[in-house]
């Protein structure tokens, strides 16, 4: 500039001197001319450039688009510049006319963008800060929806996405009027174990963030029921009999306190053209401890039969027979213990070489899986045994084979009434989106004889 300006000022001091007055004049015009493009070539222009958004969803374009003031824009050219905060710029556009480009990143992260604009040797420069997230997904589960009084329940929070460090929080509240109250506080913990002190229902909800105020929650609704009398493994014996005398069977126990029966079932059945009648005793558990259970029956012509089994209840309300023996009729063995059991299964889709399906139950004592059909290889149907009655929640992992992570979660939160058949409470966890969770199937009920 400098240069330009000493040039037009020696060309001006020339025609002044050489010229005389009429030369001066046509000068005159002449130094308008000179001075007027001086004034041009000094002029700084004002960068006004702008975007098109100041944040951005990972996926998304931005539209930068270069502007100024105070120049003729026929004589600008711009450039466009982009670098995550603190590293090095990219130029995303050299020099030229054109006064727009795009720009789609491909990470998110805080960014610098940088629009020029340069006027003859004069270069004026523009920055914007840009945010680059992407959406926020949660998929949170909590481990069961029922739990007696001192038991504890898991909250998970399992978030993806989002920007920068992610943040859970873990609440609760009675839903007759309480107010939510704190389990655990925004931090990087994403699961915390509650046991709660009080019976009732309560509402849960777990909170996900982002540094970026992106949100997801998650919210459900938990049983507390009060410490109930445990439930016990039942089981059955059942005798045979003429069907002229089938109350000649008599039932004793030595200690009534800790077995309790009644006779559930009497049926005829018919064997070689003969009729007999099959007695069904069933036994309950009633506390902890070992006593005999004796079965008998008096013929009318003095001869006595007599069933005993030494069994043992645990503290669980379980028992183990310990033995069993006595006299029967001829050529019959003796009756054995059948336990009374419920059953049903789940088919879950095959496995992979990335990826298991792996079963967990919250109580062994209500359910286990079958011993002798943990597992279908053929169809990956997993077969379970009710044990007792009351609520329990079986939970299905789609587990990785290399690593420790979860594709899905299926919870299937369960009850077995009386008759230890199984109802569907409700479910929980995350599987693909839009499909059907496998069923709990049951076998169907025995037909009732007239």
């Amino acid at each position: 500039m400098k240069k330009k300006f000493l040039t037009v000022l020696t060309v001006l001091t020339l025609l002044l001197s050489f010229g005389g007055w009429s030369i001066a004049v046509q000068a005159e015009s002449i130094y308008d001319l000179l001075i007027a493009e001086l004034k041009e070539a000094m002029k700084e222009p004002v960068n006004t450039s702008y975007l098109s958004a100041e944040k951005l969803m990972l996926g998304e374009t931005l539209t930068l688009y270069g502007q100024e003031e105070g120049v003729d824009p026929a004589k600008c050219q711009y450039a466009f510049y982009v670098r995550v905060k603190g590293l090095i710029w990219l130029n995303i556009q050299k020099y030229s006319t054109k006064t727009v480009c795009t720009w789609t990143p491909t990470a998110s992260a805080d960014y610098e963008v940088c629009i020029k604009v340069k006027y003859n040797t004069k270069i004026v420069k523009q920055y914007f800060d840009i945010r680059v997230t992407q959406p926020l997904t949660g998929r949170a589960y909590v481990s069961t929806s029922y739990v007696t009084q001192g038991d504890t329940v898991t909250l998970n929070g399992l978030a993806e996405g989002g920007f920068g460090k992610l943040t859970y929080g873990f609440f609760c509240r009675l839903q007759e009027g309480g107010e939510w109250t704190t389990l655990s506080g925004y931090s990087a913990a994403n699961n915390v174990v509650w046991k709660p002190q009080q019976v009732g229902t309560y509402d849960l909800c777990i909170k996900m963030q982002d540094e970026d105020d992106q949100l997801q929650e998650k919210y459900a609704t938990l049983t507390v029921a009060p410490p109930m009398t445990k439930s016990a493994t039942s089981f059955t014996i059942t005798v045979k009999s003429p069907i002229s005398s089938p109350y000649f069977w008599q039932c004793a126990i030595e200690d009534e306190a800790l077995i309790g029966y009644e006779i559930t079932d009497q049926t005829v059945m018919v064997d070689d053209l003969k009729a007999y009648v099959l007695r069904e005793y069933r036994f309950t558990p009633l506390s902890a401890g070992r006593t005999t259970v004796c079965l008998s029956y008096d013929t009318h012509s003095g001869q006595r039969y007599a069933l005993n089994y030494d069994i043992t209840v645990d503290k669980n309300l379980g028992y183990t027979i310990n033995t069993a023996d006595g006299n029967y009729f001829a050529d019959e063995s003796l009756p054995k213990i059948q336990p009374i059991e419920g059953h049903f299964s789940v088919t879950m889709p095959e496995d992979t070489a990335a990826n298991r399906w792996k079963c967990e139950i919250s109580s062994n004592l209500l359910a286990e899986m079958d011993s002798h059909a943990m597992q279908n290889a053929e169809d990956n149907t997993f077969c379970f045994t009710v044990l007792r009655q009351g609520h329990f929640t079986v939970t299905f992992r789609c587990a990785s084979t290399t690593s420790m992570t979860d594709q899905y979660r299926l919870i299937y939160n369960l009850y077995a009434d009386e008759q230890l058949r199984v109802t569907l409470v409700d479910t929980d966890g995350y599987y693909i989106d839009g499909y059907y969770w496998p069923d709990i199937v049951s076998p169907a009920p025995p037909e009732e004889t007239a």
